[in-house]
């Protein structure tokens, strides 16, 4: 088994966020949440990550409700790297990567050799080996996203819950995150605005509407033409290629003829 969220709901004063959310995703696999803003994405990741517990339904890891599980066990199976991470203390590369082990120390414990064995692949995983000296606050956007995945990965989780991970990358960095991410060993739910980076490299994908599931399926099944226009209310053509859709934008369409300056 794996994370659950059955018929989840999360209210903010009388404004509902998250409405009656059902999302299984399968084991090893990558799951794209689509959705404009403020369908309720990053809210329902906290949800997933036992950060918020639900307004309604229930999260379950392994058939068991997070709200019955410690904090510190959820964390050594659930990993979550937000949209903006980011430190006041001027820490290394070297020690953010060994955050990730926090879950899995005692009070009292130092560094064992499990914890320098998980680091250690967490930093090969994300070719971080020429930056472990650098001070975190002198890295780019993109090798910053990828040191908190490093982070995320050195608490061994089983799911990885990423929010948004390419903003504010440019497009080699966006693609080259979430090649990465494809290939790691964990299940994996990711928050992005961009449709065709889901289309590439999502095995799934759920689609949010004002909180509510609009869709959910392959990329080719979910991402046509019809469920861009009436969710994102913008025209566009969708071809396929090897089975995954390519999304072309298309302006919007204009009534009547400009007049000549």
């Amino acid at each position: 088994m794996t994370l659950h969220a059955a018929s989840v709901s999360w209210r903010a004063g009388e404004s509902l966020i998250v409405d009656g959310v059902d999302l299984t995703p399968a084991p090893g696999a990558t799951v794209g949440l689509l959705g404009p803003n403020g369908s309720g994405k990053s809210t329902l990741l906290t949800l997933l990550a036992g950060i918020r517990r639900p307004t309604a339904g229930i999260v379950t890891l392994d058939d068991v409700p997070l709200e019955k599980l410690r904090r510190r066990d959820v964390a050594r199976r659930v990993a979550q790297v937000e949209q903006h991470s980011d430190t006041e203390v001027d820490l290394r590369v070297a020690d953010v990567v060994a955050l990730g082990r926090t879950p899995h120390r005692g009070v009292w414990g130092g560094e064992t050799d499990d914890d320098r064995s998980a680091i250690a692949a967490a930093v090969a995983r994300t070719d971080l080996h020429d930056l472990l000296d650098r001070s975190w606050r002198t890295l780019s956007g993109g090798e910053r996203q990828r040191v908190q995945i490093a982070r995320a990965l050195a608490q061994e989780p089983r799911e990885l819950l990423l929010d948004e991970p390419t903003n504010h990358l440019d497009i080699s960095h966006q693609l080259d995150l979430l090649a990465l991410v494809r290939r790691l060993p964990t299940t994996t739910v990711v928050a992005l605005h961009d449709l065709n980076l889901a289309a590439m490299f999502c095995d799934a994908v759920v689609v949010l509407d004002r909180g509510r599931v609009v869709a959910a399926g392959t990329p080719a099944e979910v991402l046509t033409a019809d469920l861009i226009a009436r969710v994102y209310r913008v025209r566009a053509e969708v071809r396929l290629r090897d089975g995954r859709p390519t999304i072309l934008f298309l302006p919007p369409e204009t009534s009547g003829t400009p007049s000549a300056p």
